[in-house]
């Protein structure tokens, strides 16, 4: 019977630690990267500076370690790409705005240019 309880005991034990999976070495970035691409539309721009200095610092820790496998790897070279994509959506969406209502403006300053200029040249 005690053998039986020890048995329990340990098989328990082992179940409990094998739970307790060391995390990745690149978890901590993926779990980042994963709260901007829920967060980063909501971002402002001083927000995505913030959010690139701390993509900056995770990845080169993430690079720094020595013995990082090449499933790792890859898996940080997948998580870059990721990053840079949901960056360049969101930054990319709000800087092409910005970028229409300059040209919409141009184009309104040589609309209103050439009024001027039908305008001159009516009062002739």
């Amino acid at each position: 019977m005690k053998k039986q309880i020890i048995g329990m005991m340990l098989l328990c034990g082992g179940l409990f630690f094998g739970s307790c999976e060391e995390k990745s070495k690149v978890d901590e970035l993926k779990d980042f990267i994963e709260q901007v691409k829920d967060e980063g539309s909501h971002y402002t721009a001083k927000q995505w500076e913030e959010a690139n200095e701390k993509f900056s610092k995770l990845l080169e820790k993430a690079e720094n370690y020595k013995d990082l496998t090449p499933e790792e790897l890859e898996e940080i070279a997948r998580l870059q790409g990721e990053y840079a994509a949901t960056a360049f959506k969101n930054q990319a969406g709000e800087a092409m705005e910005k970028a229409g209502a300059i040209i919409n403006g141009f184009l309104d300053g040589l609309s209103g240019d050439e009024k001027e200029e039908e305008t001159d040249e009516s009062n002739e």
